[in-house]
C-alpha cells in the first residue's frame, strides 16, 4: 500500500506541473449541467457494435482474436434488424433512467454514426445502414432523457493507431504498419468529436474510454477537451482513467468492482468539486453475450445504495441482443428493482 501511495505522489506531482499551465473555468451551462447530474441519480450505459452479434466470451474484446480482414467479414454481416430507438428511449425512462450513454466507438473503431473521416462505419457495413447514433440522439431529444456519447481513445482498426503496453492484448495488427503517425490519429478523434457535437444536437456528456497507458503527455487533451467546451459549453467531460483530475474534466468516474480511488480523491481538492458517476454491470459482460451471469435484484440494490451514499450518479450498463432489441431479462430485473425503489422519482 505505501509502494502505490508513493507512486500515486510521484505521478500527482507530475501531472499538476504538466497541467498547471492549463486551468479550466467551467461555463455558467456547464455547471448547471453538472448540477442536474447531480440529481440524475440513475443512467443507462449500452454498449452495441459487432461484438454483440459474436456470442464471444471476450464481447466487446472479441477483435482481439480476429485480423482486420476477419472482423471486417463479421461486420459485414451485422444486423441490427430489430433496433428501435423509440423503443430504447421509452423503456429507458420507464425504467427510471434519466440519461443514456451510447457507445458511438468501441476499441474496435467501429462507428455507430455516420463519419466523413472513415469507411468503417455502420454506414458501409452491415446489413442496415442506419446512423444509430442519430436516431437515437433523435428520440433522447423528443422524450426528455439526456444523451452522454462514449467514445473509446483506442483504435484498433485505425492505421495510424499506436498500441502501447495493454492496450488491446496483441500487437497483430500493428505490425503490418510499423510507420503509424499517431499524431494523424490524435487529429481523427477531434474530426469525429466534431462531427458528434454539430451533428446530433444537444449532448449532455462525452465519456471516454482507453486511457490505460496512464502516458501523462500521450494524448492532447487541452486541446481536445477545449474543442468538446468550445462546440458545446455545457457538455460535461468523463474519462475513464482511474488516475487524477485532467483540467477540463467536470465529472470523475469509478468502477464499482474496483476499490475507490481513495489515494487520489484525498490527494487534490478539485476533485471533491466535481460530480461523482459510479459504473456498473448488469451482468458478467459489458456487452451481449448468450452465456453471461445476470446480477440478482438485491445486488443491484445493494450497489444502489452503495452509490447514493457516495453522493454519485449511477450508470448501469447493458448489451442489447444481436438483432438491436433491449435484454428483457435486463428489463424485468429492472422493473422489480423499481418496484422495490421506487427509483423513478
Amino acid at each position: 500500500m505505501k509502494k502505490n501511495i508513493a507512486a500515486f505522489s510521484i505521478m500527482f506531482i507530475f501531472s499538476a506541473a504538466v497541467f498547471a499551465q492549463s486551468p479550466y473555468i467551467p461555463s455558467k451551462r456547464n455547471l448547471a449541467n453538472r448540477q442536474w447530474f447531480n440529481s440524475a441519480k440513475l443512467g443507462l450505459f449500452i454498449h452495441y457494435g459487432i461484438y454483440s452479434q459474436l456470442d464471444d466470451v471476450d464481447e466487446a474484446w472479441a477483435m482481439r482474436k480476429y485480423t482486420i480482414p476477419q472482423y471486417e467479414k463479421n461486420a459485414n454481416q451485422f444486423d441490427p434488424k430489430d433496433f428501435n430507438a423509440k423503443d430504447w428511449v421509452a423503456t429507458a425512462k420507464q425504467l427510471g433512467f434519466k440519461y443514456i450513454t451510447i457507445t458511438t466507438k468501441h476499441h474496435d473503431g467501429f462507428c455507430l454514426f455516420d463519419s466523413k473521416y472513415t469507411d468503417w462505419t455502420i454506414m458501409h457495413y452491415g446489413k442496415r445502414h442506419i446512423d444509430i447514433i442519430k436516431a437515437l440522439a433523435d428520440e433522447c431529444h423528443k422524450q426528455g432523457v439526456k444523451l452522454w456519447l462514449y467514445y473509446s481513445l483506442l483504435d484498433w482498426h485505425h492505421p495510424d493507431f499506436v498500441f502501447r503496453k495493454n492496450e488491446g492484448g496483441t500487437y497483430i495488427h500493428q505490425l503490418s504498419n510499423p510507420n503509424r503517425d499517431e499524431q494523424k490519429y490524435f487529429q481523427y478523434i477531434q474530426n469525429q468529436l466534431t462531427e458528434l457535437l454539430t451533428n446530433y444536437g444537444t449532448v449532455a456528456g462525452i465519456w471516454f474510454d482507453g486511457y490505460w497507458s496512464k502516458d501523462i503527455s500521450r494524448y492532447p487533451f487541452q486541446e481536445i477537451y477545449g474543442l468538446i467546451h468550445k462546440l458545446q459549453p455545457a457538455c460535461m467531460i468523463i474519462n475513464n482513467h482511474d488516475m487524477f483530475y485532467i483540467p477540463g474534466e467536470d465529472a470523475m468516474v469509478y468502477a464499482l468492482y474496483d476499490p475507490f480511488p481513495q489515494v487520489a480523491y484525498d490527494s487534490d481538492p478539485r476533485l471533491k468539486q466535481i460530480p461523482l458517476q459510479a459504473m456498473d454491470m448488469s451482468s458478467s459482460k459489458w456487452g451481449y453475450y448468450s452465456k453471461q451471469i445476470y446480477k440478482p435484484v438485491d445486488t443491484l440494490i445493494y450497489n444502489m445504495k452503495k452509490v447514493a451514499n457516495k453522493r454519485a450518479s449511477f450508470v448501469l450498463n447493458t448489451g442489447p441482443l444481436p438483432s438491436g432489441k433491449l435484454d428483457s431479462h435486463f428489463i424485468d430485473t429492472m422493473k422489480v428493482v423499481n418496484e422495490r425503489m421506487d427509483i423513478r422519482k
